[in-house]
């Protein structure tokens, strides 16, 4: 029997890096043309293990880039909620400005108003 082809897979089953109760499994096939005086049984063992070779790069890569996506979303879900919060929190500060209008002042001009006899009438006021 002369064998002219050979075909070999590897394939690897993998915890999803990310997310609970799932699997990934990278696979691959490589195909082979013997040519005259190979050795096919040689042959088929480097090529299994550059099929697992394959395999075992492509789940290590898999994984990194899913776990690199997850840590990227939620950095951006945090960035959207930081956000809003400045958002809201800058809201409620130019509400709390209206409400007084010395707050609106800058602090320079707040500090010379202090000084002297209108800071004893502010406080006076106040009370």
């Amino acid at each position: 029997m002369q064998i002219t082809e050979i075909t070999v897979s590897a394939a690897r089953t993998i915890n999803h890096p990310v997310e609970n109760y799932a699997n990934l499994k990278p696979m691959v096939s490589l195909k082979a043309v013997l040519g005259d005086g190979d050795d096919y049984s040689q042959a088929v063992k480097d090529l299994q293990a550059k099929a697992e070779e394959l395999v075992e790069d492509h789940a290590t890569q898999l994984k990194k880039h899913i776990r690199d996506m997850y840590y990227l979303d939620q950095k951006q879900k945090q960035l959207l909620s930081l956000e809003a919060s400045l958002h809201k929190t800058q809201r409620e500060l130019e509400a709390v400005r209206a409400e007084m209008p010395l707050m609106s002042l800058p602090s320079s001009e707040v500090d010379v108003f202090f000084r002297g006899r209108f800071r004893r009438r502010f406080l006076k006021d106040c009370r």
